[in-house]
């Protein structure tokens, strides 16, 4: 400014060099324009590239933060556990969370590149192909936490059906010990206990397979139908869980066919029992009478009377061939109470052996009552004997007495004849 005053001076005080003075100035005034279009030139480009490191500033945060991210995404642990599955699940959500902020924030820088680029940054090209990366990371990290929460989840759904399967079969394994106890009941009457509880455990059985064993089969059909990458390892897993089951319902009803046959046997003990306590009842009545007749004392008066009682003591032991079959009844019931392994009738407090007793007592009656029978018999023939020889000579002394009275009676002669007959009859008696 002051070089131009001065010149302008020069001209107006002098005509001389003025044309040389007008184009040193000419030359003068456009180097200075051409010198401020250039310094305003590079302003704006400073302005524009102090803009754009402070874009790439924003940029690189961004990009840092999502290589940090990459980094944490690509670690393989899905969890072992459903309680660290669960964590990992978190701290997935809180990612999510925290990565919608940074797509907000990649979106306003990349609006603001955009506004660079449309305000003519002269780092267009570098703006644009950095928004392009930037875009390409956001969408590749994008891509690798839905891998990673895919690979949670399902994980997540194998655990749980894991840990289903392992709770079903901790219920199986609690319900073996019912179907291995070796209880079945010492009578009837706990055996239709044992049946009733059994009918209460197979109930249960059904509905637990509805509850447990369908729902673990509804997961692992899931499972499969999504070609889950544990499909082996689940197939594998629910065949064991089914095939316990499997077996679990076989010993369930084997165990309720044996108490069924239990509770058949002792029907049969039960009639068993009866029957003997029947029997046993009207054999020992039998003999308690047959005891007091065989027991009665042989008085008798004559051949008659005797003959009678061995008649009948006669028709009694033809009669024992009834009660002997009776007896091996009672001791044929008795092999088959016994081939049970059972305890004592609770029906009668005969047992076999005391009728056995009793049976020995009897044979040993009778021979006793043979023995005196035969003695009495033996006695009443010797009385009758006596009796026949007495009556003769009762007979012959009653004739004799008879005719002797008669004689004396009607007797003849003097007194003295007569007296004489007397005293002849005196000597004789």
């Amino acid at each position: 400014q002051a070089v131009q005053e001065a010149g302008e001076k020069l001209m107006d005080v002098s005509n001389l060099g003025v044309p040389e003075i007008e184009q040193r100035l000419k030359l003068l005034n456009q180097a200075w324009s051409e010198l401020k279009q250039l310094a305003a030139t590079r302003g704006q480009k400073l302005d524009e590239s102090l803009t754009y490191q402070q874009f790439l500033a924003k940029v690189e945060e961004e990009e840092a933060w999502i290589s940090e991210k990459q980094q944490l995404l690509s670690v393989e642990d899905y969890g072992d556990t459903m309680a660290a599955v669960q964590g990992l699940l978190k701290k997935q959500d809180a990612f999510e969370t925290d990565f919608a902020a940074h797509r907000d924030r990649c979106a306003d820088i990349c609006n603001a590149g955009a506004k660079l680029t449309e305000a003519n940054n002269h780092h267009t090209d570098s703006i644009a192909q950095r928004c392009h990366q930037l875009q390409n990371k956001l969408e590749n990290l994008c891509a690798l936490a839905a891998r990673r929460k895919a690979r949670l989840m399902d994980n997540s759904a194998y655990l749980q059906f894991m840990w289903k399967a392992d709770v079903v079969e901790s219920w199986i394994a609690d319900k073996e010990t019912h179907v291995r106890s070796e209880e079945y009941g010492r009578d009837l009457s706990t055996v239709q206990t044992l049946l009733t509880k059994q009918e209460t455990f197979d109930a249960g059985l059904h509905a637990f397979e509805h509850e447990g064993i369908q729902n673990i089969t509804a997961l692992k059909d899931q499972l499969i139908e999504a070609k889950h990458d544990q499909t082996p390892a689940i197939l594998k897993r629910h065949a064991d869980v089914i095939a316990r089951w499997q077996k679990l319902l076989g010993d369930s009803n084997t165990r309720k066919q044996r108490l069924l046959q239990m509770q058949e046997q002792f029907r049969q003990i039960e009639e068993l029992y009866l029957t003997f306590a029947k029997k046993a009842s009207a054999f020992n009545s039998w003999f308690e009478n047959a005891e007091e007749d065989l027991t009665d004392p042989v008085r008798c008066n004559s051949i008659e009377e005797i003959r009678a009682l061995r008649d009948a003591h006669a028709q009694f032991q033809a009669s024992l061939s009834s009660a002997q079959a009776d007896f091996e009844a009672l001791a044929d019931l008795d092999q088959q109470i016994k081939s049970f392994n059972v305890g004592a009738n609770p029906y009668t407090w005969f047992t076999m052996e005391a009728l056995e007793d009793t049976w020995r007592n009897l044979q040993k009656i009778i021979k006793e009552r043979d023995i005196e029978l035969a003695k009495e018999a033996q006695r009443q023939e010797e009385n009758d004997k006596l009796r026949k020889e007495f009556a003769k000579h009762a007979n012959a002394f009653h004739q004799w007495l008879t005719e002797t009275r008669t004689s004396m009676m009607e007797g003849s002669g003097s007194l003295e004849q007569q007296l004489e007959a007397t005293k002849r009859k005196a000597a004789e008696v």
